[in-house]
């Protein structure tokens, strides 16, 4: 009689469990992705609360828009279906404020609006704010504050990074470090001579600047900043130019309405 007997490859058997494992990794793969666009999902549609990890006021609703329909007042000023609010955190150059670099002058309030005006612009999902830390705003009045973020992106933080701001001290430690990173690059305001936003509301100028005020009264207690397509449409009272947000609302007026 004769036996046969069957001896196990060692090369068969690696190949067997060589096999296996990529079966195992296609199947894990297969669950990863659509947990990675759910993840993704979330991240974009979650809230941004930079001062830190809790609603301000989860009783009060978000703000929401378009980025094409919110209104950019100034660098850190807009108006977001209806309400007119700071963005909270930061504190940009005033509208007609100028910068030196390189010896020359530069619109530095009108380029942090326009680059404020731009992400919103491009903003690939739905604008949302949220109610700001009054309390760490560094504001003296009552005006509303709002965090903003565009999916999963913060506002402040993007403004700060692109040194088109400054950081209110105290507000967000986040924001504080893009405000660091961005002055050792020298980037924007960073890259030259400024009047801190606050001193220039108060009067300071840099030597030579020519101190240009973009506001004016419209009548009704109103007030309308040159950024608004509405500008001139509305008879503005030109004589009594305004240099910034803060000066018209402690002349108690309030920005123009936008009728629907």
């Amino acid at each position: 009689m004769s036996f046969c007997i069957l001896i196990a490859s060692p090369v068969s058997n690696h190949q067997t469990i060589e096999v296996a494992l990529r079966r195992y990794f296609r199947f894990i793969l297969l669950l990863a992705i659509p947990a990675a666009f759910a993840l993704a999902t979330y991240m974009q549609d979650k809230e941004v609360h930079a001062a830190d990890d809790t609603p301000s006021n989860v009783e009060q609703k978000a703000l929401e828009a378009q980025g094409r329909d919110v209104l950019v007042i100034d660098g850190d000023t807009i108006m977001i279906d209806g309400v007119v609010a700071d963005i909270a955190g930061i504190d940009a150059p005033e509208l007609g404020q100028q910068c030196l670099h390189n010896g020359n002058f530069w619109d530095c309030g009108m380029s942090s609006a326009m680059q404020l005006r731009k992400y919103f612009a491009m903003a690939p999902f739905t604008v949302r704010c949220w109610p700001g830390d009054q309390e760490h705003s560094g504001k003296e009045d009552d005006f509303p504050i709002v965090e903003c973020g565009i999916g999963e992106r913060d506002v402040a933080a993007a403004v700060v990074s692109d040194g088109e701001a400054l950081p209110i001290e105290g507000y967000s430690h986040r924001y504080d470090g893009l405000s660091e990173e961005a002055g050792n690059a020298g980037i924007g305001i960073h890259g030259g001579d400024m009047i801190p936003p606050s001193e220039w509301r108060a009067g300071k100028r840099l030597d030579g600047e020519s101190g240009r005020c973009l506001f004016a009264p419209v009548g009704n207690e109103h007030y309308i900043g040159t950024l608004d397509p509405r500008y001139e449409n509305l008879i503005a009272d030109k004589a009594k130019l305004l240099c910034s947000d803060e000066q018209a609302r402690k002349q108690n007026l309030s920005y123009a309405p936008i009728e629907k």
